[in-house]
């Protein structure tokens, strides 16, 4: 590896003696630096805190013409001697053997010694690639490194990914001592895979599970499909604006779940603990987050396990103001529930795609007969690990661990909640009809009337109070719930918040979102009159001030009126029929009436509440396996009512199933799919994508909406 440089005060830049390139303490953020060299003034200028706030723990020398105590914070006083020029060098050196996390460290390393393969992968180090045009061009794009770092476990320098030995055991030991786990296994193909994991490692054929209606299908998978248990479903909140909210808080009252139990599964209704698994969203998609304490003391007693599907979350322990949500740092006794978190490192932490890690927290009931020991969970591990692994993916899991270790995870994390803050501000500031999803007045006081640091110290400023107007949800406790204030927020008029209901004039987000991306700006999703956008420590004042400016745009050209063709010219020009002549407050006003005509938002809301969910009409698991036996056809869905359906239906994203295999198609998942029909149609451009059912255009050129069912 490069040796890291040495930062210096400007006037000590000629002074030093060292082979390392020596850069100014103004020109560096200190991530790329080994050792700090500063003068007496310098350490009575602020650098020594600014360092400290790193968290990056550097080797500081202060270079002093006579002797002098060292203050906080510096390693050693120097004079400028041969011997003292060595000992920075030391220092340097052993900060970077110490700085690289185990696997990470042993991977760069193996890298290093330059062996000779004759072992998957084929492409040996890319040279294969190398050897035609298009492959050298792959190569020479992704870099020398990546090829190198694509090897198999036929050396096994490098520990086994599946058994866990070696440095990959040191790597996910280190992750869970950072992330206040008693295990932690890292998983390369997603929080798809792990969530399978878990519920495959804990559910049989059987077995109840209390089930979030929120959940990710992948949850639907492991827990209801591959395992076959049978669920308890929990109703789960939507707003007028058509974000994602939790479950009621009459949900986890006991008789209730009791009730719940005797309709499915009679003979455990007064089991004392009738649950072997719980699965709980953390934290929803639009950014709706739990209490992990509240969960477990009220259903805790009732459940061997909960699981905590925290993919859109895993940072909550590094910010103040959520860290004592975070089911990681409970205190547990012999007779609370084990826990096993899931989290998608690669959505806001610092992962590749892909990444994943399962965090077990279960030491306080090992022993008991509801303990999964780690033999039977890494047997589910093997059933979705692949046997040929791409460590990369694996290093990242490694770093981020690092990343995240002590002060600097907390400091990163910090610095990202100030930034959504203030681009809330802004955005309070210079636009209208675009507005942040937050209260908009806090003890009387405006929200942005406070300053940053008093609103990031606070969950008030973020909190759902139950009944308020400007949430929009219903069924919610006290403190139960806020918004997480790293999913920046934004609804879009069409809403009338004090009533719920529909305004004359509305902004489908989706026409906001396809601007944005028309204009180099990517959202993470939108869905009705919500928008999306993720925040984590890789934003910046610059990138989140382009956001606002581009956003104050776009309500410029709502007032002007402005054409199609010149706001949206990749739908106009794709469909330019359909389109000619049409203004952005037009189409606009079109597809807000297509929203009004089905009452999208009630319907979105009534697919997610107890008295409008399909009725169960047989296990999932045995719906899929007859879909599998192919003992089914496929029909339009507007034909589809009462059939039983043998796929899950959603809309992606979120990703939440709406219909479950397993339940007759009907009501108002019915009536959602075939609204989302009639825009196919309508608005040629705005399709969103569907999973489960299949767009497929009939003799007449209309374009229908089909699933399996049963037959």
């Amino acid at each position: 590896m490069k040796s890291m440089n040495i930062a210096a005060s400007g006037e000590l830049i000629p002074c030093l003696s060292t082979h390392r390139n020596v850069v100014a303490l103004d020109s560096t953020d200190f991530t790329d630096v080994a050792a700090v060299v500063i003068t007496t003034a310098d350490s009575r200028s602020g650098i020594l805190a600014l360092l400290k706030r790193t968290g990056f723990h550097l080797p500081v020398f202060m270079l002093a013409d006579e002797p002098v105590s060292a203050p906080v914070g510096v390693t050693a006083v120097i004079g400028g001697n041969a011997q003292e020029w060595l000992e920075l060098e030391n220092a340097a050196s052993r900060y970077e053997a110490e700085l690289l996390p185990p696997f990470y460290d042993t991977l760069t390393q193996y890298i290093d010694m330059g062996n000779s393969t004759f072992a998957c992968p084929g492409h040996q180090h890319g040279e294969f690639f190398r050897k035609h045009p298009a492959g050298r061009h792959f190569y020479d794009f992704f870099g020398e490194n990546l090829f190198r770092a694509d090897m198999c476990n036929a050396d096994v320098k490098l520990g086994d990914l599946l058994i866990h030995e070696g440095s990959a055991k040191h790597a996910q030991k280190f992750a869970a001592k950072v992330f206040n786990a008693d295990k932690t296994y890292f998983v390369l193909n997603g929080t798809s895979a792990a969530n399978k994991v878990v519920t495959n490692a804990l559910l049989t054929r059987g077995d109840l599970v209390l089930f979030d209606r929120n959940n990710h299908k992948s949850n639907h998978h492991g827990a209801l499909i591959q395992a076959g248990a049978t669920p308890v479903y929990l109703e789960a909140a939507r707003n007028p604006f058509g974000f994602i909210g939790g479950i009621d808080a009459h949900c986890f009252d006991e008789t209730y779940l009791r009730d719940q139990i005797r309709d499915v599964m009679p003979e455990s209704a007064d089991a004392s603990r009738p649950f072997r698994l719980a699965i709980i969203q953390l934290g929803t998609y639009d950014g709706t987050i739990y209490n992990a304490r509240q969960v477990v003391d009220k259903i805790g007693h009732l459940c061997d396990y909960i699981l905590f599907d925290s993919a859109w979350v895993g940072y909550e322990q590094f910010i103040n103001m959520m860290v004592d949500t975070s089911p990681l740092r409970l205190e547990l006794n012999e007779n609370d529930p084990g826990i096993f978190v899931t989290q998608s490192v690669h959505k806001q932490q610092a992962g590749f795609s892909q990444t994943s890690q399962i965090h077990k927290k279960d030491n306080h009931i090992r022993g008991q007969a509801r303990f999964c020991p780690h033999k039977r969970l890494n047997n589910a591990f093997m059933l979705h690990a692949s046997t040929s692994p791409f460590y990369p993916l694996f290093a990242a899991l490694d770093i981020n661990a690092k990343i995240h270790e002590g002060e600097s995870g907390r400091r990163l994390w910090a610095e990202c909640v100030a930034l959504g803050i203030d681009a809330r501000k802004a955005i309070l500031a210079r636009c209208k009809l675009l507005q942040p999803f937050i209260p908009l007045v806090v003890d009387g006081k405006p929200w942005q009337a406070y300053p940053t640091e008093i609103i990031a110290s606070n969950r008030r400023f973020f909190s759902f109070e139950p009944g308020a107007k400007w949430h929009g949800f219903e069924g919610y406790a006290d403190d139960q719930y806020f918004v997480d204030p790293c999913k920046l927020l934004l609804t879009t008029p069409g809403i009338d918040a004090d009533s719920g209901r529909y305004t004359e004039f509305g902004i489908p987000a989706t026409i906001l979102a396809h601007y944005l991306r028309e204009n180099g700006i990517v959202p993470e999703k939108c869905d009705l009159n919500s928008i999306l956008f993720l925040l984590t420590p890789a934003e910046s004042e610059e990138k989140l001030a382009r956001l606002v400016a581009m956003l104050a745009q776009f309500e410029r050209h709502i007032e002007d009126d402005t054409p199609l063709a010149d706001v949206l010219p990749t739908v106009f020009q794709k469909y330019p029929v359909r389109y000619r002549d049409y203004t952005l407050r037009e189409l606009c006003q079109e597809m807000h009436n297509l929203y009004v005509s089905f009452d999208v938002k009630d319907l979105q809301k009534a697919m997610f509440r107890k008295e409008s969910l399909p009725h169960v009409a047989m296990n999932p698991q045995d719906a899929n396996s007859a879909f599998i036996r192919g003992d089914v056809e496929l029909v339009r869905i507007s034909e589809a009512g009462g059939r039983i359906a043998a796929e899950g239906a959603l809309p992606y994203p979120p990703g939440v199933l709406c219909v479950v295999p397993g339940e007759i198609w009907g009501g108002a998942a019915q009536r959602y799919f075939l609204a989302l029909e009639e825009g196919i149609n309508l608005l040629p451009g705005f399709s969103p994508e569907l999973q489960g059912v299949y767009s497929e255009t009939d003799a007449d050129g209309i374009q229908r909406l089909y699933g399996y069912v049963l037959k």
